[in-house]
């Protein structure tokens, strides 16, 4: 009687341990890493699964920070090329969406515009509440909204400057 117990013990322990194991990232880990693409407050709401991280987080300027690993780009052809390259792009188009962003790129190069929106369609879904899905849509639709895009996490930050939120989504596409 007593080994079932302990064998349920090392197996509770073993399930745990590999349900750690098959998260994409910690919400310090998401932390530390957007920290130094924008100016971080706490945070609203994080949820992560095997497949996806949705997060919103106050941020204390709607801005993007101008020294960092992100490249910001004011125009479509040299994001595209930074995105080629794999470097994590800034997209700083005044008067125009994330969501046209997105358009401009696919009419360019469909794999890299099908990447930035697949963040918010694809597998992050699973991650957001449908609050948080509405929320989000309108940043996505907002000319006020920033979009920074890391291709090889296969991340998307959508900085809406108004209310000076950032949301998060990661997909393991």
């Amino acid at each position: 009687m007593r080994r079932v117990g302990t064998l349920g013990a090392v197996a509770t322990l073993l399930m745990t341990l590999l349900a750690g194991c098959f998260r994409l990232e910690t919400e310090a880990e998401v932390r530390a890493h957007l920290n130094t693409w924008v100016f971080l407050a706490q945070t609203r709401h994080f949820t992560v699964r095997s497949t996806c991280t949705a997060a919103i987080f106050d941020t204390i300027s709607g801005e993007v920070r101008s020294s960092g690993p992100v490249r910001r780009v004011e125009d479509l052809s040299n994001g595209q090329r930074l995105l080629a390259e794999g470097r994590t792009v800034a997209f700083e188009l005044p008067g125009l969406s994330p969501n046209e962003v997105s358009e401009a790129l696919m009419s360019v190069n469909l794999s890299e515009g099908l990447g930035l929106i697949s963040s918010f369609v694809g597998p992050s879904q699973a991650c957001m509440t449908e609050a948080f899905q509405n929320d989000i849509y309108l940043a996505l639709m907002s000319p006020d909204t920033g979009m920074i895009y890391d291709p090889s996490r296969n991340a998307l930050v959508l900085l809406h400057r108004p209310s000076q939120i950032a949301f998060y989504l990661r997909g393991n596409v």
